[in-house]
């Protein structure tokens, strides 16, 4: 890509850049930081040596650790999860239009650069805004290897799946997606396949390294714990607006439309890659996530393929209909920021 078409993408993106850039620096630091945000800073303190002996995100503690050296201002400190969670809008109508093609990019962008769950991640001391990015560059890197079959590409994807997995061992939900993807498509890119799987040995190396004790107990002990409904359903609700009842319900609901469109107009992901990409890459953290771990960097690890769903669910419609969706978004949205500012 050139630099032309890269700087006419940016350009063509700024309203929702510049709506990100508004709301998550809206008065940023006018809050001492709270009690989690502080454990993660006391974290952040320890000697350089022992950030790799630690297994809780050793990346982000590292990169927070050289951060707060030039100030521990709580304004400077969540100054790093805005910069990070701009870096991931950013990289977004690349990666947005890889899984749900040009006419989705754009709506996509809006629900991902407005999303009142993802503001509310990058406004604090957060592993969550890392994460984001480790996986935006693992969608961009594999969608550009399914693409072109460059070795440069499956690099960059192992580098991000390993800083992912250097932020937590959860996120190899994401490589798990992606792998699911290439043997369900395996015929398609049969050319992928060597090269593809050669890849898992770092990936999978340190993985058990970061995370096969958790694994084990995840698997002897916890698998049989499932989230009830109710908590399953609090948790949804929370991923459309972050807001108590009623209106956590009401945005739900609707991103509950949205993505049940979307997955309609996937239907034919069997002979679509892309289609099958965005469905796994939204299951399998999302089920995770709702089912056994309520934590949020699952939800932000089917943050991508989530919004492009629903951006695809709303060209369902007529044209009557679509404005209804986009006003009762921007309704929900807009009184989510509301809330969360004020």
């Amino acid at each position: 890509m050139t630099g032309e078409s890269t700087r006419s993408i940016l350009r063509a993106h700024l309203l929702p850049y510049a709506l990100f850039a508004m709301v998550a620096l809206a008065w940023l630091g006018s809050d001492p930081l709270g009690s989690a945000e502080a454990i993660l800073l006391t974290r952040s303190s320890l000697p350089l040596g022992d950030f790799l002996l630690t297994q809780y995100s050793p990346l982000y503690l590292f990169i927070l650790h050289g951060w707060s050296q030039v100030s521990e201002a709580a304004i400077w400190l969540r100054l790093l999860g805005v910069a990070i969670g701009a870096v991931s809008v950013l990289l977004g109508p690349w990666i947005l239009r890889g899984l749900g093609g040009a006419h989705a990019t754009r709506a996509a962008l809006w629900l991902l650069a407005a999303s009142p769950f993802l503001i509310a991640q990058v406004r604090v001391l957060s592993t969550s805004q890392l994460s984001l990015l480790a996986v935006v560059c693992a969608y961009l890197c594999f969608i550009e290897y399914n693409r072109a079959g460059q070795l440069g590409w499956l690099a960059g994807w192992v580098l991000s799946i390993l800083a992912a997995l250097l932020v937590h061992g959860g996120l190899y939900c994401v490589a798990l997606a992606h792998c699911l993807s290439m043997v369900v498509y395996r015929r398609r890119f049969r050319q992928r396949q060597r090269n593809w799987w050669l890849a898992q040995i770092p990936v999978l190396s340190l993985f058990l390294i970061t995370a096969g004790t958790h694994l084990g107990h995840f698997v002897g002990h916890r698998m049989a714990e499932t989230n009830t409904a109710i908590a399953a359903s609090v948790q949804w609700g929370h991923l459309g607006s972050g807001l108590p009842l009623p209106w956590s319900a009401i945005s739900g609901g609707l991103l509950l439309l949205l993505l049940a469109s979307g997955v309609a107009v996937c239907r034919d992901w069997r002979r679509n890659p892309r289609h099958g990409l965005l469905l796994i890459g939204f299951a399998v953290p999302a089920f995770a996530w709702l089912v056994w771990l309520p934590y949020d960097f699952y939800a932000v690890a089917a943050l991508p393929c989530l919004v492009t769903l629903a951006a695809m669910g709303i060209r369902l419609y007529p044209r009557w209909a679509r404005q209804l969706l986009w006003c009762a978004v921007a309704v929900t949205y807009g009184w989510s920021h509301w809330r969360l500012l004020i």
